[in-house]
């Protein structure tokens, strides 16, 4: 066997002796290799040409490669070893941890001192309650989206460039190495450390300022804010302005609506629409970053950049001095200009080098630090020149018999169109489409389509109608001419006709949905303990379908059937999406066999990039130099130290000495609960969370949770060391408010999962355990329960009484005491607040009356149930309000000429989520049957609409009915009044602003359209919150402050804004708490806009 490095070599040299051998066959010329890497370049003679003979010879020099490959690089796992907190590494030779010893590899990074020292000096200006030690935050601050696992000594949240200024040199002299981290959705290891990660994401409003230049041309945002955030501030300033062309920004990585600035820039992300033209590197304008040593270069000050030039005059001239031997080696600059032709993110940003003249430095350095994954320097601020967002586009879905007509049609339409998009599918990924029935309707022939079909997702964008209708016929056009086949199967031939351009956006969305989706349905389907992972390659797209061809082939051979291969064809860009098991040394050593393979497939036989878009991180690290070459290789070491001489930025990432860094430090995905094994810890999640500020996001509390089962199977098999049991204990102690407590268990967290987990049914699953074994608890719900009308006739007393005091003693004795309370108790007393409400008025039930009739003889009639909360609770004091909800959904029915049915016993009437949300299910269930049987009889069996006041109520209803002719009769308040009433009533506009906050259940039945057209009816204009959850959850906002605290930090209401509204009582007083206006239910807003019909029938 030979040695590892020696291995790739012999493989490389292997593949030039091949070359003629393959050219034979596939009409491949010969080409220059490039660098000391060998590379299969050429064009590719049609299959047609290839005769019996030729297919025989190249499936021989296949194999013959193949077998070659795989005893050349086939690296040997010896052993593998799993860490405190379940990593698991391959073992290297000769590899020696010394407990103790710091050296500044990964898991080398032992204390001597130096972290004491440093958390003694950031100490003088960051807190201690920015500073994370303990196990459960450093674990949770510590995962990321990828596959590898580091956790950190110290976590930081800073907030604002100033304390990085402070920290980096304080880092530089004590040797601490920092690792920046913002959303964490990167994917190939580069945002992970066992030192220290500097965290400047979910601090609040930091890292979050921008300013939009003149018509939305250019933006300067900081690295805090989410990209999809970006866009819709830019969508936002036209609209306001009125302005004829809405811009985004360039990249559009699928993960924009998760992913921050921060590594959106670092990365150089680039995604499905915006190819390599409108990436990072080509779109940024200017950039302010922080050098090692607290130094700031503002690219956009002429002041700053001449001291620049000054004070680092030695940086200066070693970048210019690399530029200047690049660009006068021809070679090298060609194998630049060729690898930066298509995606890549492999290794440094080398183009900057050639790209820029040598009497402009300042150019190049910005450039350079473009895409280097923080190791650099740290980026504060960015400007991007953004791209217009033509509002005209069209979608169509072309199937192919088999995978090289596929790749040709991208070709042709990269070569000779200016389409927009070209997404690839393949096989594995049009299987996946054959049980979507939108797709089915829309693509009929993908049923039983041919073992090697493909299709081709293309878009096509314009200024206008006529643009775009002009585009469509040059795609549709061009891929006649070609003459290629069309059919998913190749003995049913289609015409070009069969697959139309679709303007409709709702059948556009179809396809864009199923291709955003490919991977999280492989992650969802893959089997319990495995880890998804995404390796991202590109290659010339003239060689796309050997590329892919060849993976397929590589992925059965190793076993990986559940393996997808699609991506962005326009680019040549493919993802490979596969489930891979980290749990023995035989899953790491097929690991180890098909990272090697993978990458001589890509990079060297087809002169491909291993990281087209996600960057090298640790995942690619130990192949940078068998992708670029010995040359470009050590140009990269020496950029490396101009920036960072003593590797204190992010080490380990991009550069890496070690050759088994890639299988070191893996990510366990144990299988700890059925609701949440399907999680990919892919951080999309983490913007609808309300305690993200505060304590744990969905993904970290899944990730903590998963490591916490981890250590307690150890613990039961008697395996765990003291060292494991210390951590087991410590963890379970910090999670019961890190990860239970603070849980609004709302659900938002699902709406934007691509594998639909509901974090909070695990929560709450928790709770429900917990209850299971507190029996007085247990035996006090069900009593409540059953007695529930007491609690009803009781609280709005209380209220009443608490709002009296209030008046009495004022507002801060009473908050004090609250406080006080709520600490002694555990957080059992809620903390008042002044827009806490006085009780509710007494609901009049109304007395049975002749049915009227509409003009079609149809009865107007409707069942009412309001809920225990709008029963209970009224305005706050300070409302010019005085007449609770019901009374205003009472007045709406009069106005409409509804007549009213309350469901029997409504005095004791729950839906029973204040129990089901704490825990308490049998409570909950036996609630939910009560209303449930409640509703039955009032509506006739669900002939009548039944209409709930609270939009969470009616989806705890929803949740829980056994009766399926309920289901279409449940109706919350903006959707009936919208069904029912619109058209009955008279409406004028009331209001020139309001503001709307829709309730996470509201959002999740899918109504924010129809809550802001009914809004829109009654003012001129309408300000949505912006919050996805505001954190009350019931009461437990009241209780735990501090969460919805976090959450409505960022509610930003127009200054002329007066109102609010809403559909959740609780949560209408948390807004209110947190905004300094009364926030109410909408239906106090539609009662005052309205008036009946003036010759409205009976």
């Amino acid at each position: 066997m030979a040695p590892r490095g020696q291995g790739k070599r012999l493989a490389q040299l292997l593949g030039q002796q091949l070359k003629q051998y393959v050219s034979e066959v596939r009409g491949i010329s010969s080409g220059n290799a490039s660098g000391a890497r060998g590379a299969l370049g050429g064009a590719e003679q049609p299959v047609a040409r290839q005769g019996v003979m030729q297919q025989q010879t190249r499936s021989n020099a296949q194999v013959a490669v193949q077998q070659a490959v795989q005893q050349q690089i086939k690296v040997v796992v010896p052993a593998i070893r799993t860490d405190l907190v379940g990593a698991v590494s391959m073992v290297s030779e000769g590899e020696k941890v010394e407990p103790g010893v710091f050296k500044n590899i990964d898991g080398h990074r032992f204390d001597d001192g130096r972290y004491q020292a440093f958390i003694e000096e950031i100490t003088k200006f960051i807190p201690k309650e920015r500073q994370y030690t303990d196990p459960v935050r450093t674990f949770a601050y510590g995962t990321d989206a990828s596959f590898y696992r580091l956790n950190p000594k110290l976590v930081v949240k800073v907030h604002n460039e100033e304390e990085v200024r402070k920290i980096l040199p304080i880092a530089e002299r004590l040797k601490v190495p920092i690792t920046f981290r913002a959303a964490g959705t990167s994917l190939s290891g580069q945002a992970i450390t066992d030192s220290v990660l500097i965290k400047l994401s979910h601090t609040g409003k930091n890292f979050r300022n921008y300013t939009v230049h003149g018509d939305g041309s250019s933006i300067t945002v900081e690295p805090g804010l989410i990209g999809g955030e970006v866009n819709r501030i830019l969508a936002a300033h036209a609209k306001k302005n009125k302005l004829p062309i809405t811009y985004k920004i360039g990249p559009d990585p699928s993960s924009i609506d998760s992913c921050m600035i921060g590594g959106i820039v670092s990365n150089n992300s680039s995604g499905m629409c915006c190819g390599v033209s409108q990436n990072t590197y080509h779109t940024l304008k200017d950039m302010r970053v922080v050098f090692m040593d607290g130094t700031v270069l503002d690219t956009a000050d002429p002041a700053s950049c001449a001291a620049f030039m000054k004070s680092h005059k030695a940086l200066v001239d070693g970048v210019v001095d690399l530029a200047r031997r690049v660009q006068a080696d021809r070679e090298l600059t060609a194998l630049i200009r060729r690898k930066f032709a298509i995606k890549c993110t492999t290794g440094y940003s080398l183009n900057a080098l050639v790209d820029f003249p040598l009497d402009n430095p300042i150019e190049i350095i910005k450039h350079i630090i473009i895409g280097s994954e923080g190791t650099l320097g740290f980026v504060s601020r960015a400007t991007y020149n953004t791209v217009p967002e033509w509002p005209d586009k069209a979608s169509a879905f072309i199937v192919f018999p088999d995978v090289r007509a596929a790749c040709k049609g991208a070709s042709v339409l990269r070569n000779e169109t200016s389409v927009d998009a070209v997404e690839l599918f393949d096989r594995a990924s049009l299987r996946e489409c054959e049980s979507n029935e939108d797709m089915m309707r829309l693509v009929p022939d993908i049923k039983g389509c041919d073992p090697m079909a493909a299709a081709l997702l293309i878009e096509c964008r314009g200024q206008d109608e006529a643009a775009l209708k002009a585009r469509i016929e040059e795609v549709t056009r061009v891929l006649t001419e070609a003459g290629l086949p069309l059919g998913a199967k190749a003995a049913e031939p289609q015409p070009i006709s069969a697959y139309p351009f679709h303007h409709d956006q709702k059948n556009a969305k179809i396809f864009w949905d199923v291709r955003r989706g490919l991977i999280p349905i492989v992650g969802a389907a893959r089997e319990p303990g495995t880890s998804m992972l995404i390796e991202d390659v590109a290659c010339p797209v003239d060689k796309l379908a050997d590329m892919m061809i060849d993976l397929i082939d590589m992925f059965q051979r190793y076993g990986y059937h559940d393996a997808s291969c699609f991506g962005h064809a326009l680019e040549g860009n493919l993802h490979l999406v596969f489930s891979q098991g980290f749990r023995n040394k035989d899953e790491v050593q097929r690991f180890a066999d098909m990272m090697e393979e993978m990458c001589y497939i890509v990079a060297t036989k087809h002169s491909g990039s291993l990281k087209g878009e996600h960057g090298t991180g640790r995942n690619v690290a130990p192949f940078v130099e068998m992708e670029w070459g010995s040359k470009a290789y050590d140009l990269m070491w020496e950029l490396k130290a101009l920036f960072d001489p003593n590797a204190t930025l992010n080490p380990g990432v991009i550069l890496n000495r070690d050759p088994d860094a890639h299988m070191k430090f893996l990510k366990p995905s144990p299988a700890a609960s059925p609701i949440v094994n399907r999680c990919i810890e892919c951080g999309f999640c983490e913007s609808n969370c309300p305690s993200r500020d505060v304590t744990l996001t969905p993904r970290q509390r899944i990730t903590v949770y998963r490591e916490m089962f981890r250590l307690k199977q150890l613990e039961a098999s008697g395996a765990a060391s003291e060292a494991e049991k210390k951590q087991l204990a410590a963890m379970s102690n910090s999670y019961a408010y890190d990860g239970e407590q603070t849980c609004a268990a709302d659900g938002m967290c699902q709406e934007k999962c691509p594998v639909k987990i509901n974090t909070g049914d695990m929560i709450k699953a928790l709770r429900a355990e917990a209850m299971t074994e507190a029996k007085t608890a247990s035996g006090t719900a069900m009593f409540l329960a059953r007695n529930f009308g007491l609690i009803n006739a009781a609280v709005p007393k209380f209220l009443n009484i608490v709002d009296f005091a209030h008046s009495i003693v004022g507002p801060k004795p009473l908050a004090a005491i609250s406080r006080a309370l709520n600490a002694a108790t555990n957080h059992f007393v809620p903390v008042w607040n002044p827009y806490m409400p006085k009780g509710a008025a007494p609901l009049k039930v109304p007395t049975p009356a002749p049915v009227p009739a509409a003009a079609a003889g149809i009865p107007r009639r409707v069942v009412y149930m309001p809920s225990c909360v709008t029963r209970m609770m009224g305005p706050a004091a300070g409302d010019k309000e005085t007449a609770s909800v019901h009374e205003k959904i009472m007045s709406l029915f009069a106005k409409a000429g509804y007549q009213v049915i309350i469901p029997e016993g409504v005095s004791s009437q729950c839906c029973g989520m204040m129990f089901n949300s704490r825990g308490f299910k049998d409570a909950a269930a036996a609630k939910g049957a009560d209303l449930e049987a409640a509703l039955l009889k009032a509506s006739e069996n669900g002939k009548i609409p039944i209409v709930m006041d609270t939009s969470p109520c009616l989806a705890q209803v929803k949740s829980q009915i056994s009766e399926p002719s309920l289901r279409f009769a449940l109706y919350e308040p903006v959707e009936f009044i919208r069904h029912f009433l619109v058209d009955k009533l008279e409406w004028k506009k009331v209001r020139d602003t309001v503001a709307i906050h829709v309730p996470c259940s509201s959002k999740k039945m899918g109504i924010e359209e129809s809550f802001s057209k009914l809004a829109g009816l009654c003012s001129h204009e309408v300000v949505p919150s912006g919050i996805p959850c505001c954190g009350m959850a019931g009461d437990r906002g009241m209780r735990f402050p501090e969460l919805t605290g976090a959450s409505l930090q960022h509610l930003n209401l127009p200054a002329g804004c007066s109102d609010g509204y809403s559909t959740s009582r609780t949560c209408e007083m948390s807004l209110s708490n947190h905004s300094g206006i009364n926030f109410r239910g909408l239906v106090y807003l539609v009662d005052e806009a309205t008036s009946p019909k003036k010759t409205a029938s009976a």
